[in-house]
């Protein structure tokens, strides 16, 4: 006999969770005040709360890790940082416009 699945995942402790999530990946402070209040009540476990705001953080960085990624290309890696993926190292290699690159 196959045991039954809930209706919906989505309970109220996890929609309390998500926001969590997400007003610290919106720079919510007020949100994020009420969403851990609300799991506090509901009896969520400061690791838990913990969890969805590492998953939130991870998800933000992202673009932020990329920009980082981009800048050290151009500025740290020895090449333009373009279209070549740095390989043009000589200087004026990229052409007057930046990388195009035509090397």
């Amino acid at each position: 006999m196959e045991a039954e699945t809930p209706a919906t995942l989505i309970t109220e402790a996890v929609t309390e969770l998500i926001a969590l999530a997400t007003a610290m990946a919106a720079n919510n402070e007020d949100a994020f005040q009420q969403a851990n209040f609300s799991l506090h009540k509901l009896g969520v476990s400061r690791e838990d709360r913990i969890k969805a705001v590492n998953i939130a953080l991870k998800v933000k960085m992202v673009p932020h890790n990329n920009l980082m990624d981009m800048a050290q290309g151009y500025l740290a890696g020895g090449g333009c940082g373009g279209d070549c993926g740095g390989e043009c190292e000589a200087e004026g290699a990229c052409g007057e416009e930046g990388c195009g690159c035509g090397h």
